[in-house]
């Protein structure tokens, strides 16, 4: 090898090298051939045994099937017996003797305890304790189910040894010898209230609902008893019922509410009652019916202080645009879900309506299995019906639930996000907010106004703006343009005299001193009806008020609103206090007393607002709140609301446009498209509700207290559930007469005219304000005629 040439020695190994690889690939090859092969044969093998197995599994289900042929046909034999011993069975019972059933169990007898000792040789200890356990072992249970048609007698219970016990037999209408009383003498089974007839519980049922409606005392109730005993059942009967009643619907008390004054009920078990009403069996016609509730909140100050506060969270039935406009919703449909103490905060919220919420949202997802009737065979039949869920509040409530910032933060809308900056755009460009959108700005830097998620999953498209609470803020707003309009040309007490010719008597615009030292002008605030009537009539009078607005830089401080003196403050770098009138008064003594100053912002002196243009908004936005009732004129919604706002806008200032504005500028016509029964489910009912509340928080006995010693939020949950019973079973319900007019004679007023002449006055101020307001004589009907809550 050593005398070989270099290239051909390079040859040589390579050639040892490559029979080498090719001897190794041969074993390879081979090797993998021989499991090749082994795994053929196992998956014969493995093939061969499923095909045994698959033969006497055919084999089975042939004998299965025989079998089942088998059963079939037992089944059928049994069930032919069955019919024949039916038959029998009848063909028996026909020929019995007719037998009065009482529909009483049969009683079983208990042998007694012998004893060691007769009754009369025991300690009188011992005779006490034996004649207990008697009367309870043997006695009661012997006398508790007795027969309907056995009657009360002089029943003496006599041992062998001489031992006697009285007992009492419940009566019922036949006498001991299966004898039915006289017609004309129903007899009276006892003097407590389980022993009365239901014609009498009946009318201690109504009773108590109208002593709850009337907030009469127990005290009082007794006297009017003792005066009129014929008529007036005694409180006790009435306490009976009463106690009764406050566990129609079962509530639990809420400990983590503040100081445990809180206390919810069961949203599916009021659905259910609902339901089952007579009048709704239309809603379950269908095989998988959908019905909608409208979920709402409010708070309320329970002190003039507002420190004290509590928030009721109630739900009522959402019906279509037709059966709303033909059964109007009354107080009574509004149902109390959970009450507390506190404020309308997120936390608190979460803390006392936790239970609320995922009942809410488990009857969203899985709906309700409710019972319809029963089957032939006895058993229940049910229906599932899918619950669908609105939430309608007001601004402040609808962001604290959705976890928002607010009106008054930078994303300030509840169902866009437009931001301040852009809030007199009144534009659609900005994108609507969802349940996925808010949990990812949850996690992001830039939350967008989401603070918190949203207290319970409904979909946010079901979030809607109440329109009471938008036309009180809007219409608020207006009406304090108008009073800074007559600060500044100083002409209140034309204000004033209009106020009285509308009907609007309780108004006032006065200048008053206050803590500072300094004087501000105040005036009262109008309740809904009046705020409606004041805008629906004060236009025509217009005119004689004031006279055209000069728009320059300077203005009178009284004449500034809140958000224009928040703005002042806060450039001086003052601490801005809570009240309009304290704002003004503090400004004033910046100033050092001025009365007037420029205000930043405004152009100088250019073309004044006309009265005729003022007028022209006033009307033109009670026409368009009144739309909404007429379905024809929805689809003209959108666009009258964004028109308006736009010239609101543009004819009087910039700062006075509100997150309301926007709301009905962008959102409220495209609700009314989609829910188009958006009227008929306003918080009118719920304000209404809460009214009565606050009435029947100071009547409670929480103060020093009392008689009851549990809590208001308890004692409020009880009388719901007194009211919730009532709707269900139509007490309080009265059927209202057919009106006829009346000849009557004429006879002078108070004020010395005629009584036609009075009448007449009041049908012209009816005539204005019916259709509005809805007024009825129904005080369920009556919208919310308390002081504006927020």
């Amino acid at each position: 090898m050593a005398g070989l040439p270099p290239d051909m020695f390079y040859l040589v190994q390579r050639n040892e090298i490559l029979t080498l690889q090719n001897r190794q690939l041969t074993d390879r090859i081979a090797h993998l051939e021989y499991q090749f092969q082994q795994t053929v044969q196992e998956h014969r093998r493995q093939l061969a045994q499923k095909e045994v197995e698959k033969s006497a599994v055919q084999r089975e289900v042939e004998r299965l099937g025989e079998e089942k042929a088998t059963v079939q046909r037992e089944v059928e034999r049994l069930v032919g017996e069955k019919a024949t011993v039916q038959r029998e069975v009848e063909t028996l019972r026909a020929q019995l003797p007719e037998v009065r059933d009482d529909g009483q169990p049969k009683r079983k007898r208990k042998k007694m305890n012998d004893t060691e000792k007769p009754y009369s040789a025991l300690r009188p200890s011992s005779l006490r304790g034996k004649r207990g356990d008697l009367r309870e072992r043997f006695l009661e249970p012997a006398f508790r189910e007795l027969p309907r048609h056995i009657v009360k007698a002089n029943v003496t219970f006599r041992t062998e040894d001489g031992f006697c016990l009285d007992v009492e037999w419940p009566q019922g209408l036949y006498d001991r010898r299966n004898n039915p009383p006289p017609a004309q003498h129903v007899p009276v089974t006892g003097r407590g209230y389980r022993h009365q007839t239901e014609e009498t519980k009946d009318l201690v049922r109504w009773c108590v609902h109208f002593k709850d409606q009337a907030s009469v005392s127990d005290v009082w109730w007794h006297e009017l008893h003792m005066k009129f005993p014929k008529v007036i059942p005694p409180i006790g009967w009435v306490r009976e019922e009463r106690v009764e009643q406050n566990s129609f619907l079962p509530y639990q008390m809420e400990e983590n509410a503040r100081d445990g004054n809180g206390a919810s009920r069961s949203v599916k078990e009021i659905i259910t009652h609902h339901l089952q009403l007579p009048e709704n069996q239309h809603l379950l016609e269908a095989d998988e019916p959908v019905v909608s509730f409208r979920y709402g909140v409010d708070g309320r100050p329970q002190a003039k202080n507002t420190v004290i506060g509590a928030v009721m969270a109630c739900i009522t039935p959402v019906r279509d645009l037709e059966e709303a406009r033909r059964r109007p919703r009354l107080v009574r449909d509004e149902y109390c879900v959970f009450v507390y103490s506190g404020k309308e905060s997120y936390e608190e919220q979460v803390q006392s309506g936790s239970r609320v919420f995922r009942e809410m949202e488990d009857l969203q997802q899985n709906g309700l299995h409710l019972k319809v009737g029963e089957e032939e065979d006895g058993q229940d039949r049910t229906k599932h019906v899918k619950i669908n869920w609105y939430i309608l509040s007001d601004w402040k409530a609808l962001a604290e639930m959705m976890g928002l910032v607010g009106p008054t933060g930078k994303y300030f809308c509840v169902l866009c996000y437009c931001t301040k900056e852009h809030l007199s755009r009144f534009s659609q460009d900005f994108s609507l907010r969802t349940h996925d959108k808010a949990a990812q700005c949850i996690r992001d830097r830039d939350k967008r106004g989401h603070q918190k998620l949203p207290v319970m999953s409904i979909p946010w498209g079901n979030v809607i703006i109440d329109t009471l609470h938008m036309y009180l803020r809007i219409g608020g707003k207006l009406l304090t343009q108008l009073i800074g309009w007559v600060i500044d040309q100083n002409v209140p007490e034309k204000l004033e005299q209009a106020m009285r010719d509308v009907g609007v008597g309780t108004f006032y615009l006065r200048e008053e001193g206050n803590r500072q030292g300094t004087n501000t002008f105040k005036w009262k605030s109008l309740s809904a009806k009046e705020l409606k009537k004041a805008i629906k009539m004060l236009p025509d009078r217009l005119p004689d008020i004031i006279e055209n607005v000069g728009i320059t830089r300077e203005a009178k401080i009284d004449s500034l609103q809140g958000r224009t003196l928040t703005a002042i403050l806060q450039s001086k770098g003052a601490k801005v206090p809570h009240k309009v009138s304290e704002r003004k008064a503090l400004l004033k003594e910046l100033l050092g007393g001025a009365e007037r100053i420029t205000v930043p912002g405004r152009p100088g002196t250019r073309v004044q607002i006309q009265v005729a243009d003022i007028q022209e908004i006033w009307r033109e936005f009670s026409r368009i709140m009144d739309m909404p009732k007429d379905p024809r004129l929805h689809n003209n919604y959108k666009a009258a609301a964004r028109q308006w706002v736009l010239k609101f806008r543009d004819t009087t200032y910039l700062e006075d446009c509100t997150p309301y504005m926007h709301y009905f500028a962008c959102h409220a016509g495209d609700q009314l498209q989609e829910h188009p029964f958006l009227h008929y489910v306003n918080c009118e009912t719920i304000e209404k509700k809460n009214h009565v509340q606050t009435r029947r928080y100071h009547l409670a006995t929480q103060k020093g207290g009392g008689r009851n010693h549990s809590k208001w939020a308890e004692q409020l949950m009880q009388m719901e559930n007194r009211e919730t019973f009532a709707a269900i079973h139509g007490i309080g319900q009265r059927e209202k007469r057919k009106w006829t007019r009346r000849a009557q004679p004429d006879d002078p007023g108070y004020g010395g005219g005629s009584a036609s002449d009075s009448d007449s006055e009041e049908s012209t101020v009816g005539s204005n304000t019916d259709e509005l307001d809805g007024d009825d004589d129904d005080d369920d009907r009556i919208v919310y005629d308390g002081e504006e809550d927020d």
